[in-house]
């Protein structure tokens, strides 16, 4: 008598072993997701689990696709993707670093008056908060 692995036919074998590979996988997309969120919170002072609401409440998704946010499907703003990190800047006139994205979110008319992006006036937490998620995306 062989053992149980011996045993194993190779459609079997290679199901447990695809099994096995895509947990593997799993667990580091969940824990590289983890570390980029923790990161973007602690560079921004805000909470990214927060942003949703706000986001809907003042509204974000009239004039911005952004993902995880219900209804978000704007086309007058940029798409507030996965993209948002790497673009260099924010509004096109400011470097794209957390202190000038939440500068923007809150004054983006006091920095540029031509913007369609209005002056929101959020509290500067939400503002962190917004920034925490949307840095987060990527």
């Amino acid at each position: 008598m062989g053992s149980g692995l011996a045993k194993m036919t190779g459609g079997a074998l290679a199901a447990i072993l695809l099994l096995i590979a895509a947990v593997a996988g799993a667990t580091l997309w969940s824990d590289r997701r983890d570390r980029v969120r923790h990161e973007s919170e602690v560079a921004t002072g805000g909470v990214g689990a927060r942003a949703i609401p706000i986001m809907t409440a003042n509204g974000c998704s009239g004039c911005h696709t952004i993902p995880g946010v219900p209804g978000a499907q704007g086309q007058v703003g940029p798409s507030l993707d996965s993209s948002l990190a790497d673009r260099v800047f924010i509004g096109g006139v400011l470097a794209n670093n957390p202190e000038n994205l939440i500068r923007w979110i809150r004054e983006a008319r006091e920095i540029n008056p031509h913007t369609a992006m209005p002056s929101t006036r959020i509290t500067q937490q939400q503002a962190r908060d917004i920034a925490a998620y949307l840095y987060a995306l990527r």
